[in-house]
């Protein structure tokens, strides 16, 4: 009966807000307005300034599980006999941001740009949070910035803050050099902080103690974009230091990510993408901030988590204000930590949105997902969400 009454609720509101003016849609993100290219400036003879941001209103009902988070991370879904639990309805706004354009032109250097942005995920209730904040000059970028890893081109337009779970969405401080090879072709080089995120086991070894970092993440990738549409390779190596016995030892890790998308006519698309690699697990979407980049396995012994998934989606244009996306994700992990009854960790998503362009600044948009894992211990969960949104950018 909660469950009948909120999805009423629910479906009130989304159908009040309808009731716009509408004007066209185009084809690109809803749910994540790209960067704009600002033409109303505020100018000198060398510098241009421009100040905006969004305004992200979200609402959340939670059939089971995910009961305190804004994301829908697979991670987060309970097993076993915490599996069945009482619905959930919220509201926030933590997903608003601020930004700011700066161009500077220079007499040696030439055109100099710079991009802030932030928004409300900050560690307490509403604390502001850095997204960006870097300057491009000539073929360089210093900054905070995405990871050379990730391909902000083969993102699909979700309203979830996470998306799939193995979706590469990673920000880092780094300093990268692009070069242009031809029309179409580009490739990149960076090192980025590295933010390694191991798991220590004190039952296995207390004698294993995490310590600072003294490599940097080195990344690359190549990327080739057209018409028809585009594909991305990107490569990372990455150190992982840790202490045994008071001595400083490393383990090597690095990975892949494959990805791209194919335009299917004027309206459609498809995207795809496959990553994995050992030690990486802190550059996934879902995975960050848990400690899956190595654990503890034995006596003496830190073992990088080997992780690998991708995921598949497909975006359409309804008509001139209507748009839809259908995303189906995969994600695996494993570890030898013998004292763990599962060997393995996997997990499958699967969402579904729509989208309506009800004016030039305005979207809103309702999305369901549903999830389902099984964990190192052998047991499964799965869990069901309705998400609405309303998004204004100014």
């Amino acid at each position: 009966m909660k469950s009948r009454i909120a999805l009423s609720v629910f479906t009130v509101i989304f159908i009040a807000v309808s009731f716009v003016p509408q004007n066209a849609l185009s084809q690109a993100s809803l749910a994540k307005p790209a960067k704009e290219v600002f033409t109303d400036t505020l100018v000198t003879s060398k510098v241009q300034l421009k100040i905006g941001g969004q305004l992200k209103v979200n609402g959340i009902y939670d059939f089971n599980a995910l009961q305190d988070s804004e994301s829908f991370n697979i991670l987060s879904i309970p097993t076993g006999n915490e599996n069945n639990t009482s619905p959930r309805f919220s509201l926030g706004a933590r997903q608003s941001r601020l930004k700011m354009d700066i161009a500077y032109n220079t007499e040696k250097y030439g055109p100099i740009s710079s991009y802030f942005e932030g928004d409300f995920f900050g560690k307490g209730y509403l604390s502001f949070r850095l997204r960006f904040f870097y300057v491009d000059i000539k073929n360089f970028r210093v900054g905070q910035a995405w990871s050379l890893f990730v391909d902000e081109a083969a993102w699909p337009d979700v309203i979830d803050f996470d998306g799939p779970p193995t979706g590469v969405w990673v920000r880092s401080a780094q300093v990268r050099y692009t070069k242009q090879l031809n029309e179409n072709s580009k490739i990149a080089f960076a090192i980025e902080s590295p933010q390694a995120e191991i798991t220590l086991v004190e039952a296995l070894d207390t004698t294993i103690n995490s310590t600072f970092q003294g490599f940097p993440d080195i990344t690359t990738h190549w990327n080739n974009t057209g018409d028809w549409g585009h594909v991305q390779l990107a490569l990372i190596y990455r150190k992982l230091n840790y202490l045994y016995n008071n001595k400083t030892l490393s383990n090597h890790a690095g990975g892949f990510a494959l990805s791209g998308h194919l335009n299917v006519g004027n309206k459609s698309k498809i995207i795809l993408q496959a990553a994995g690699g050992s030690g990486i697990g802190s550059y996934f979407v879902s995975f960050r901030g848990g400690g899956y980049d190595a654990v503890t396995s034995s006596d003496g012994v830190l073992s990088n988590i080997p992780v690998f998934g991708g995921f598949a989606a497909y975006e359409t244009m309804l008509n001139k204000q209507l748009k839809t996306t259908l995303v189906y994700g995969y994600t695996h992990m494993s570890t030898d930590i013998k004292e763990l009854p599962g060997d393995e960790f996997w997990g499958h998503y699967a969402s579904a949105n729509l989208f309506w362009r009800l004016d030039k600044k305005i979207t809103v948009g309702l999305e369901g997902q549903y999830g389902k894992v099984h964990d190192f211990y052998n047991q499964s969960g799965n869990a069901t969400r309705l998400q609405s949104m309303l998004l204004f950018t100014f």
